[in-house]
């Protein structure tokens, strides 16, 4: 049997890996520069895809052939219906999501190819976040790793508690990992209640923390002993402290051209996932996560990673 069929076969008898948080339509044009006010422009390309922090997570994951399911508040309207068609085509599990008659939240999203950023319009009218009481009807036996998004403090906190309460007294524990992306102050109790912490240089710096080293060891003072603390910062790399609180660091991998930023910072999560979910180390994990989020940066969206994560490995 190949390297390939062994990894293969070894996810496929994982437990899946449980992303709670939003799913989006994006709406993407890329543009040689950004438009000037009122005026009419066109763009290089446009192109639909299936966004969202949490979304985007399960994506990368599936991409590495592992069994991933998306938790959160969807919408039948039939704009929609490409992204359930996108998750079910990329054999993401959504069957406990709840659906909610409102309006589809959407990312209107503007690649500026001269200078590589992206800027982002989220909508999101009166879609209802998924609460406690959805997340109680699953059946936790069911997976091995939750990952939460930082949002919606007090539902987020009863579903993270629900699971540290479930994990006591058992060998086959559920590993739970946090992003704190946001700029909430309310959010930064959860980490608490996570194994795995990652927190982004935006949040980093609003905390007023100078460099990733700063972040990860001030970070501390904010979440519990035994966890791990990881912040990448851009292109100065990723500092990370482990159970012990012992530093690791790992450099950045940009491509020659940027190509498409948008969701690094979701591959980079969802690579530190599946590295530390196959019990590599923690060195390994960020300069992997670092390798495939460089990578990732050179292409438009996400197809190209199924076909390269391994040489990484």
């Amino acid at each position: 049997m190949s390297d390939n069929a062994a990894i293969k076969n070894e996810s496929e008898n994982k437990k899946s890996v449980l992303c709670v948080g939003m799913c989006v339509l994006d709406i993407v044009h890329v543009c040689n520069e950004f438009p000037v006010e009122d005026q009419d422009k066109r763009s290089k390309h446009g192109r639909w895809q299936r966004g969202g922090n949490a979304s985007n997570n399960c994506t990368v994951l599936s991409q590495m052939d592992m069994a991933c399911e998306f938790f959160g508040p969807l919408t039948k309207l039939k704009m929609f219906q490409f992204v359930l068609d996108d998750m079910t085509d990329r054999k993401i599990d959504y069957s406990h999501c709840a659906y909610h008659n409102c309006e589809a939240p959407i990312s209107s999203i503007l690649l500026n190819e001269a200078t590589g950023s992206r800027t982002i319009i989220h909508s999101n009218p009166n879609m209802p976040y998924v609460t406690y009481d959805d997340f109680r009807c699953l059946n936790l036996t069911d997976y091995g790793w939750i990952h939460f998004e930082g949002r919606h403090h007090e539902e987020t906190m009863k579903m993270m508690q629900s699971v540290v309460a479930f994990n006591e007294g058992r060998l086959d524990r559920i590993t739970v990992s946090l992003e704190l992306e946001k700029l909430q102050p309310e959010n930064l109790s959860l980490a608490k209640f996570a194994d795995v912490v990652i927190i982004s240089k935006d949040l980093a710096i609003h905390l007023g923390y100078e460099n990733k080293t700063m972040a990860v060891h001030s970070f501390r003072k904010r979440t519990r002993t035994g966890n791990i603390i990881i912040c990448p910062w851009g292109t100065d790399g990723v500092a990370a402290l482990d159970s012990n609180d012992k530093l690791f660091t790992a450099e950045a991998y940009p491509p020659d051209i940027v190509v498409d930023s948008l969701g690094a910072g979701d591959t980079f999560a969802a690579a530190v996932i599946f590295s530390l979910y196959w019990k590599h180390t923690l060195d390994f994990a960020i300069k992997f996560a670092s390798r495939l989020a460089g990578l990732k940066v050179g292409f438009f969206g996400y197809d190209q990673i199924r076909e390269n994560f391994k040489k990484f490995l």
